[in-house]
């Protein structure tokens, strides 16, 4: 009877502990299953990392070469805008300087030797009110072999220097105010600056 009882408690015992020994090897399965489901996991969400970051960052690189790109063209357009400024105030201001009355007196002279149709012809000039006396003045004896008709002088408050000069018997007009050869030569100018701009 003990040796069958004693039977009977090593069964058990050895059902117990192959049942832990079963239970403790699954349990550590578990474990390393779950382990190496953590670790595939935080390696999968490292490597997603790793992409977004380098991809945030090419997209920053893109953005700094575009924003880069853009900061030279405004610079560019800015500095063309005030060449462009100081040119017309440069030309603006030589232009009123060369366009004294004695000047503007010959130049009158020899226009009205080109296009007035006849001796009688009717000449209308233009000026700045400043310098309508000192032209006139000129003008007397500039035209004496040119026009018997003394010219018909208006002083302008839109006219800041130079003339404008009407032949009425011919139709011909010609503007050489301040603000007409500025334009002009101010264009001139502008395109060989636009020509240095786009050498570089």
């Amino acid at each position: 009877m003990s040796e069958e009882l004693q039977s009977l408690l090593d069964k058990i015992n050895a059902d117990g502990i192959q049942k832990a020994e079963a239970e403790a090897a699954k349990i550590i399965a578990d474990a390393k299953s779950e382990a190496a489901k953590i670790i595939a996991d935080a390696k999968s969400e490292s490597e997603a990392l790793c992409s977004k970051s380098a991809s945030e960052a090419e997209a920053l690189k893109t953005r700094a070469i575009s924003a880069a790109g853009q900061a030279a063209r405004d610079i560019t357009l800015q500095l063309r805008a005030d060449l462009a400024a100081r040119l017309n105030a440069a030309v603006s201001a030589s232009a009123a300087a060369a366009l004294s009355p004695e000047f503007m007196a010959q130049l009158i002279k020899t226009l009205a030797e080109k296009f007035a149709a006849s001796p009688e012809a009717e000449l209308t000039v233009r000026c700045a009110v400043k310098d309508t006396a000192a032209l006139d003045a000129a003008l007397k004896g500039a035209l004496a072999d040119s026009i018997k008709n003394a010219p018909v002088m208006i002083a302008s408050p839109e006219i800041s220097a130079g003339v404008q000069v009407e032949f009425n018997d011919s139709d011909c007009f010609f503007d050489f105010s301040e603000a007409a050869v500025s334009e002009l030569l101010a264009a001139y100018a502008g395109e060989k600056l636009s020509a240095v701009f786009k050498a570089q």
